[in-house]
């Protein structure tokens, strides 16, 4: 049994609406926890204080017969290798499997990270992974306002990621790096010339 632990509606029901659409035939099961992160704020202390609150919600959510747990929301992977090693399972990063997709096409990465906090936690994984290969990633920043504030909006999510990408320079592919963009990947897909790759999609392939 997979457990997706979530941190907002949204990207919960992004998650159910790709494994449907994948046609994902695993065993998974979905905890939301909300009030972990204030979606209109502009940081994450990534603290002690932060990690007890996400391990305790998340601990309150296991029946113990889950193989794996994926973070759904980005501004927690910094803490999977530690909640790995308290747990006892596997706990994946929401941008691993993303993050890997990317690098495989170049090394000039367009980020969209709707989530402000968030953006240095997926950079820095995207920097870690392609110096284990000894490359050197070059990372445009794609987003500079919050715009997870107003991802029930889907409208103005949509339409704000395409614009990013429209006015976005010269790379070798895109990131949308929060599960939340998943329902986009399409409309930022025929924005640009380059692979777009969604964190939530590239997290199921791994899964299949």
């Amino acid at each position: 049994m997979i457990l997706f632990f979530h941190a907002a509606a949204v990207s919960l029901a992004a998650t159910q609406a790709a494994i449907e659409r994948t046609h994902t035939r695993v065993p998974v099961r979905h905890a939301l926890a909300t009030g972990l992160v204030d979606p209109r704020a502009m940081n994450f202390a990534h603290d002690e204080i932060d990690y007890a609150r996400i391990r305790t919600a998340l601990g309150s959510h296991l029946h113990g017969d889950e193989t794996r747990v994926v973070l759904s929301c980005s501004v927690y992977n910094g803490f999977a290798p530690r909640l790995e090693a308290d747990l006892g399972i596997p706990v994946e990063r929401s941008d691993d499997a993303g993050a890997r997709a990317v690098l495989a096409c170049g090394l000039r990465i367009a980020l969209a990270v709707s989530y402000p906090p968030s953006y240095e936690v997926v950079e820095a994984h995207l920097v870690a992974l392609a110096r284990d290969d000894e490359g050197d990633v070059d990372i445009t920043a794609l987003l500079a306002e919050n715009a997870f504030a107003f991802a029930d909006d889907a409208a103005r999510y949509a339409r704000a990621l395409v614009d990013a990408v429209t006015a976005a320079p010269e790379v070798d592919s895109i990131f949308l790096a929060q599960y939340s963009m998943d329902p986009f990947v399409p409309v930022v897909a025929e924005a640009t010339r380059v692979p777009v790759v969604g964190a939530l999609e590239a997290t199921l392939a791994s899964l299949r």
